[in-house]
């Protein structure tokens, strides 16, 4: 063997070597801070599944292509040398000549090259955005093996690694244009086709989509970068350029048909006329059923049905129509089909229903809590059967978020705990398992005192819980949101450690899941609700209509035709929505303001066509009056059940003569929370009264809140931004995620209270500003509006405002009154919040709603359907 003959051996060797590199970074990449396990379960095993069968379908023919190109060597040199064939053949220009010559051949091979690039650009967006390593090990691996393979483990990556920061809106100059540039050596290609700029084209096409991967969308490098591309507009021009390949080869192709043939025969003779050829048409057809699957199974699980079932109607539709099917034959099957559909539902729940019987009774055994099982006796003590144990379950997706909907949470578990000895508690949560048991309880405990018995909850996991977040969905949020808590609900209940119980409470505000729940548990589940805030109001809707700015009505303002079909949105909406409250047994609402709009939609959706047929109609409600399930008085009802405060704590607090110039927020740097509105309030009140500014009346003001993720800290860094834009920077703290005592101590300081948020469905952050012996000033809606800034015993308890003027103007009068004025109205707000809003008379209301539930449940075992 000579020296080329072993320089030659040694680059095919080091091809097949760098493959494998190239595999086992892919796969470090995608096993990256998981278990091995995690591959052959769920969306990630199915892909890994495609990946090999991608595999063995391209490399079959790549290998028949190598085959032949060592035969055809061999037939024109009279050797069969394979160094010699090494030498003398140049095996990757020779593939990509063949698969390039030919109108019908081209067709084919544009598509992958145009794949390749968008494909380059997904793997840098979603690689930064999931934490997925190596990401240019994935592009490596589609230009050495195939691009399908590639795709299909960079999605089974994606099904493993869930999103950890939000997505980028723009693409850096320096990552877009290379993507862009590659379209050129890919027009060029058939072009080029046995001249000496064709292997220049596919080297330079190969480089420009290696280049972008060298950094993350996360690096410092991309997120620093000046020049950037919006993310929509680069899309459309890679949709523009892929246009101007793909249309005119199409159109060649149709004009050099023969006269007779059809475009699907030519193309499917295409595929097997070599080897190579095959190889790269199976390859664009893999990457068409990958993709065409991820369509699929991708987004909430009633999504997913749907386009699977019109997929089938469509295959099915197809294959009719090609093999001539008779359609009243199909006709007369569909029925049978339907009815055979509705045998496997349920045969499916009688299945998952036996499944949970068996979770339940494991569970409370390693909880040390069985049921009838025999406890043993002790000397004093003969044995005896344990009884009937209370599964309760709190559906509170973001439990971990230390507001006031997480007071409500933990003082309503807590106060179960007290009152039902013999009860588990079930808390479905997506901050479990990343965060522990003892670290969520303990943030219970430092934010609102709250101790909970460990030993007597158990957290049962939600994967999925981004469905449901605020910046997933970039469209009809609110529907988006509503169909990922039904599938996130379908995932609690039966997922791998999903799991109900005798009691289901929704204490977030998912409307969707009481259905959801229904439909799985049948009626061994009692479905109670706390509800915060409506998640659509005649409120919402008329701001909609008047097109007024604000959170459920950004950027269908300015535009009429946006505001009609937003109008209509928000009608099925509703219908959809208030439907779904007649499946709780019982409601309760934070606030009288809540109450009304739960009480309308109730009273609605009674009156809907879609009611009677979910059987929740007039005489459904008759039927369960006459069973004792219901009474009269229940029909449309929610009873107001005010959110606690820990007044205990708060009144400890003196000093309500001597407090310092400071002006108190309390609230998660959630959007809808208007902090905006607090800095251009203090930038007025320094216009309209400088004195205030500096001196001895100057005043600050202390933002404390919760910040919950990426999204909380932008909106933190814009306040910060917009507080040294408007020059007040210096009279601005935030306080991000402080422990309570820090909270108690700093509301113990200030003298007035500021809650900004228009249609705040209640405001326990004002009651505890009231009872921490602060003024409140408000925004002049919902709960603090109707229930807690209102007279006491005569007596004014605070302000309302609501722009920035008026709550500038609301400040001063504040500060400007006498001190015994301020301290007649310090004290009349402390007495209100103790006597209305305190732990005591939360209890009480909630332990009249719980008496219902709880009965129900005990009726649901003694006669079980």
């Amino acid at each position: 063997m000579n020296g080329p003959e072993l320089l030659a051996w040694a680059i095919f060797v080091a091809y097949f070597v760098l493959i494998v590199i190239s595999f086992a970074l892919v796969f470090r990449s995608i096993l990256a801070g998981t278990k091995p396990s995690k591959l052959f379960e769920g969306r990630a095993f199915f892909y890994l599944r495609t990946a090999v069968g991608a595999l063995l379908c391209t490399w079959y023919y790549m290998i028949k292509f190598l085959h032949w190109s060592y035969t055809y060597h061999s037939k024109l040199n009279q050797t069969s040398s394979i160094g010699n064939w090494l030498v003398h053949t140049p095996l990757f220009e020779q593939a990509w000549t063949i698969v390039c010559t030919g109108r019908a051949n081209w067709w084919w091979s544009s598509w992958i090259c145009t794949w390749t690039v968008l494909f380059t650009a997904i793997v840098w967006s979603e690689s930064g955005r999931r934490g997925i390593k190596y990401p240019y090990a994935y592009m490596l691996l589609g230009q050495l093996v195939a691009m399908s393979v590639a795709t299909a483990l960079f999605l089974t990556a994606i099904s493993i690694h869930p999103r950890k920061h939000s997505s980028s809106r723009s693409m850096p100059v320096f990552i877009a244009l290379p993507l862009l540039l590659a379209f050129i050596p890919i027009y060029q290609l058939p072009r080029y086709v046995n001249t000496e700029k064709f292997m220049n084209s596919l080297l330079w096409l190969h480089g420009a989509l290696l280049l972008p991967l060298t950094s993350s969308s996360t690096s410092s490098i991309a997120q620093n970068a000046k020049a950037k591309i919006p993310f929509s507009l680069f899309y459309q021009m890679l949709l523009a350029t892929g246009i101007s390949i793909h249309y005119p080869a199409t159109k060649l192709l149709l004009k050099s048909l023969p006269a007779g043939q059809s475009l699907f025969v030519r193309l499917y003779h295409t595929i097997f006329v070599h080897p190579a050829q095959s190889s790269i048409s199976l390859d664009v057809i893999w990457v068409g059923i990958i993709l065409f699957s991820w369509f699929l199974l991708s987004g909430p699980l009633l999504f997913r049905v749907l386009k699977i079932a019109v997929a089938t109607g469509a295959a099915g539709v197809a294959v009719a129509r090609l093999t001539g099917v008779n359609w009243g034959l199909i006709a007369s099957v569909v029925p049978i089909l339907i009815l055979f559909g509705l045998g496997l539902v349920v045969l499916g729940l009688q299945r998952i229903r036996a499944r949970n019987l068996v979770r339940r009774k494991e569970l409370l055994e390693k909880m040390g809590m069985p049921e009838h099982s025999v406890v043993p006796g002790t000397t004093d003590t003969a044995p005896s059967m344990s009884g009937d144990k209370l599964v309760i379950g709190f559906w509170h997706p973001y439990c971990n978020a230390s507001g006031g909907g997480e007071r409500v949470l933990w003082s309503a578990v807590r106060h179960l705990q007290k009152t039902e000895k013999d009860a588990l508690i079930l808390v479905y949560s997506g901050d479990y398992p990343a965060a522990s048991k003892e670290t969520i309880l303990g943030r219970a405990k430092d934010r609102f005192s709250i101790e909970i018995d460990a030993a007597r909850l158990h957290f049962v996991p939600l994967p999925s819980r981004y469905l449901i977040s605020d910046n997933y969905w970039k469209r009809f949020t609110l529907l988006n949101q509503s169909l990922g808590s039904v599938y996130l609900a379908y995932e609690g209940l039966c997922g791998k450690e999903g799991l109900w119980g005798d009691v289901f409470i929704d204490s977030m505000g998912h409307g969707f899941t009481f259905p959801t729940v229904r439909f799985l548990t049948g009626s061994s589940s009692v479905i109670g609700a706390y509800i915060h805030y409506p998640t659509v109001s005649t409120d919402m809707v008329k701001r909609v209509r008047e097109r007024s700015e604000g959170v459920e009505n950004a950027g269908a303002s300015k535009s009429w035709i946006k505001t009609q079909i937003k109008l209509v949105y928000y009608h099925i909406f509703t219908i959809l929505y208030s439907v779904s409250l007649l499946f709780p047994q019982h409601i309760m609402t934070n606030s009288s303001w809540t109450q009304a709009h739960i009480q309308s939609l109730l009273l609605r959706a009674r009156q809907s066509f879609l009611a009677s047929i979910l059987l929740k109609d007039e005489m459904t409600i008759q039927k369960r009056e006459e069973r004792g399930e219901t009474k009269k008085g229940d029909r449309a009802r929610c009873e107001v059940v005010y959110p606690p405060c820990d007044t205990k704590e708060f009144v400890r607090l003196g000093a309500l003569e001597k407090r310092k110039r400071e002006i108190v927020s309390l609230a998660q740097f959630r959007p809808e929370k208007a902090h905006s509105k607090q800095l251009y309030a203090l930038s007025a009140l320094f216009e309209r009264y400088p004195q205030y500014r500096n001196g001895p009346q100057s005043v600050k003001l202390v933002m404390m809140g919760g910040s919950r993720d990426a999204g909380d800290e932008a909106r933190l860094y814009s306040l910060r931004k917009l507080a040294q834009k408007l020059d007040i920077s210096d009279h601005v703290e935030f306080v991000v995620n402080a422990p309570y005592s820090e909270v108690v101590k700093r509301l113990g300081e200030a003298s007035i209270g500021l809650n900004t948020m228009q249609d705040e469905h209640f405001g326990i952050n004002v009651v505890e500003f009231m009872a921490a012996g602060l003024i409140p000033i408000v925004h002049a809606s919902a709960g603090p509006l109707m229930d807690i800034v209102v007279p006491f015993n005569g007596r004014k308890t605070g302000f309302h405002a609501t722009d920035a003027e008026s709550f500038a103007e609301a400040i001063h009068q504040a500060f400007a009154l006498s001190p015994t004025e301020s301290l007649t109205m310090r004290k009349a707000a402390r007495e209100a919040a103790v006597q209305k809003f305190s732990e005591k008379e939360f209890e009480k209301h909630w332990q009249e709603g719980w008496n219902r539930l709880k009965d129900l449940a005990i009726m649901n075992r003694s006669s079980p359907t």
